[in-house]
């Protein structure tokens, strides 16, 4: 060393050596600063990024709920605005540009009629009645910021890039909804002793309960989970055991609820079942078997006249050549023309009949039907995963139901059959084993009478003031052929019915009973056991008492305002009608038998499908607090790997 230090030329070699090294090094330190410094502005650009795509996700998600209140089927999908944001700093200056992608994902899967990621719970995934909606967000960032920035292609590597997944909600299906507590009579209807509600309870109104005998709560009514109510709880007598009563809890002077005045998802997407146009003397009827239907198209004919000559005590006087009618009846009727409705699946969609609906079978997957007149179930509507009287949950993970109509939603009394004209009497049975109607579905009745309460949409039963009327009668005439004599009524009192000849109250009127005439209708019929839950615009009466007093009458007929006569207490009305004076025929109304009780109609067994908290039938309307947007929830958020565009 010492002699190359000695060395002129070591000197220089030297030198020249550790010049190298510095320089060396000091690149070294250079690159390793400026790579430090490039890395945490990529990571602090991936940072600002990652922050960024969660609000642009955010803003995807706000976008498509104002969107989705006008369009709730989007059509082939819609783009968020084109956002820049700079951000600059000491020695940072990005501009940061962001826009997401909405489409509507459009699912099936066998059985559920949804889309299940691998190990997913059907309590979190999105279900038939839920549009799924998929929000697709980048962010590309370029350099600078202003016009540098605008006018540059200098992209930055750093992107980012997700998929959100929306579900849009309907909002709750309640055990039981009604925007008005009052009856279509604008009088008061109340809860009792019999009344056990186990699910969640709402209305936009007063709740009134009486403490009535019947039940097992000492005579009130028994509300097993939440209630809230707009008003609050009017009771009779005053001074009620609220904790007895509610137990699980009561909220009043609650949020109003929105309740919706059509059916526009199934009118958009159902699938059309029947003819295309609506005419109000058309009848649908459906006959489900698991995921497939048949059933008939029933057309009421074009009215023609009839004649029917009155004697007081026909049909004697016919029969006697010197006594001639009192007068001659004449009238319109109708006859109902019955073809086969050609079949088809309906499972895992919505189904719409455009005109009235008589409906009943056990249904398969997610369905809903809808109806733009009159509904009636004319038979149980079971879940064909489900045997009654069993809990769909939490077995049951496919099957299904929505039934809504755009007026009101009717259990029927009875109908002919379409097939041979016999006459069935449906939805009814004995206390003992819950028999009249079995209910898995949710109940919509969404019709809006504009002022007129008795138009407005309910829950009801059909015939709910019976009266006797005389049947058909074979009579034997001397020296000649029997004969069935028909509308022995309509020979007897004057009909239409006129002030100075009114209709007798204790008699039925010609056609207000579907199966008139019949000598001794039902009074009691059962229970309504409901799985599911029951939605309607105003409070329908599904059990009256044999006259009502707070709407009385006064022996008057005229159904469509609920006046129907006298009492329909099961009291005996003589009637002879032959020249026998020993001949009676008695007209009585009376309880189905087993059926217990000392009015008209139903008992209710009303059980919440908590499946339907989450879950809804396809196209199920939207329930929303009073101004709430759109309900949304959100799925799964997943980063993925940034595509070269949204395209």
């Amino acid at each position: 060393m010492i002699k190359i230090l000695k060395n002129e030329g070591g000197n220089i070699a030297l030198a020249m050596l550790l010049a190298v090294v510095g320089m060396m090094s000091g690149l070294s330190i250079a690159s390793m600063s400026l790579r430090d410094t490039i890395a945490s502005q990529a990571e602090l650009e991936s940072i600002q990024g990652l922050h960024l795509l969660r609000a642009e996700t955010f803003r995807g998600q706000s976008f498509l709920e104002t969107a989705a209140k006008v369009d709730p089927g989007l059509g082939g999908g819609l783009r968020t605005p084109l956002r820049e944001v700079p951000i600059t700093g000491s020695n940072f200056a990005k501009t940061y540009t962001m826009q997401s992608q909405i489409t509507r994902t459009k699912v099936e899967s066998e059985g559920l009629g949804i889309s299940l990621e691998s190990g997913q719970d059907i309590s979190v995934s999105t279900g038939a009645g839920e549009n799924q909606y998929l929000v697709r967000s980048l962010i590309e960032t370029k350099t600078g910021v202003g016009q540098v920035a605008y006018f540059s292609n200098n992209k930055s590597i750093v992107r980012k890039y997700s998929e959100l997944t929306v579900i849009q909600n309907t909002g709750p299906i309640f055990m039981y909804f009604s925007d008005n507590e009052a009856s279509p009579n604008g009088t008061n209807v109340y809860f009792y002793g019999y009344d056990v509600i186990n699910g969640p309870l709402h209305s936009n109104t007063d709740i009134r309960m009486k403490k009535l005998g019947g039940g097992d709560n000492q005579g009130w009514p028994t509300f097993m989970a939440q209630v809230t109510t707009c008003g609050e709880v009017i009771s009779e007598p005053a001074q009620y055991p609220r904790d007895q009563v509610f137990r699980g809890g009561l909220i009043e002077n609650f949020s109003n609820y929105e309740f919706p005045t059509s059916m526009q998802n199934v009118r958009l997407n159902g699938t059309l079942v029947g003819p295309a146009s609506y005419d109000p003397k058309r009848i649908v009827m459906v006959d489900v078997d698991n995921r497939g239907y048949g059933g008939f198209i029933g057309d009421v004919g074009i009215p023609r006249r009839v004649f029917a000559d009155v004697w007081p005590d026909y049909p004697y006087h016919p029969y006697s050549a010197d006594t001639p009618p009192s007068y001659r009846n004449n009238f319109m009727v109708s006859d109902t023309t019955w073809s086969v409705l050609g079949g088809g699946s309906c499972g895992g969609r919505s189904n719409f009949v455009n005109s009235k609906l008589w409906l009943k079978g056990t249904f398969g997957g997610f369905q809903t039907w809808g109806a733009a007149d009159t509904l009636y179930l004319i038979g149980d509507i079971l879940l064909n995963g489900t045997p009654s009287p069993q809990n769909p949950y939490p077995q049951n993970r496919s099957d299904m139901v929505g039934i809504i109509s755009e007026k009101s939603i009717l259990i029927k009394y009875g109908y002919r059959d379409p097939q041979d004209s016999l006459r069935i009497h449906t939805n009814m049975g004995s206390d003992s084993n819950q028999g009249g109607i079995w209910i898995y579905a949710a109940l919509a009745a969404l019709g809006d009478g504009n002022g007129n309460s008795h138009y407005d949409g309910v829950f009801t039963f059909e015939y709910q003031h019976p009266h006797g009327s005389v049947t058909s009668q074979l009579l034997t005439v001397p020296d000649g052929e029997p004969i069935v004599l028909k509308w022995i009524d309509l020979h007897r009192n004057h009909w239409p019915p006129t002030s100075g000849n009114p209709w007798p109250a204790w008699l039925d009127l010609p056609w207000y009973n579907p199966l008139w005439p019949e000598r001794q209708p039902y009074l009691e019929r059962g229970t309504i056991n409901i799985w599911g839950g029951v939605n309607q615009r105003r409070r329908g009466f599904v059990h009256r008492n044999y006259y009502d007093s707070e709407w009385p009458s006064n022996g008057a007929w005229n159904p469509p305002k609920d006046y129907c006569g006298a009492t329909s207490a099961p009291n005996s009305f003589p009637v002879q009608l032959w020249w026998d004076p020993n001949y009676i025929l008695n007209l009585q109304t009376r309880d189905w038998p087993g059926a217990a009780g000392s009015g008209t109609g139903y008992k209710k067994n009303y059980n919440y499908d908590v499946r339907m908290y989450k879950k809804k039938p396809p196209d199920w309307p939207e329930f929303k607090k009073q101004g709430q947007k759109t309900p949304m929830e959100q799925g799964n958020w997943l980063l993925k790997r940034p595509p070269r565009s949204l395209i």
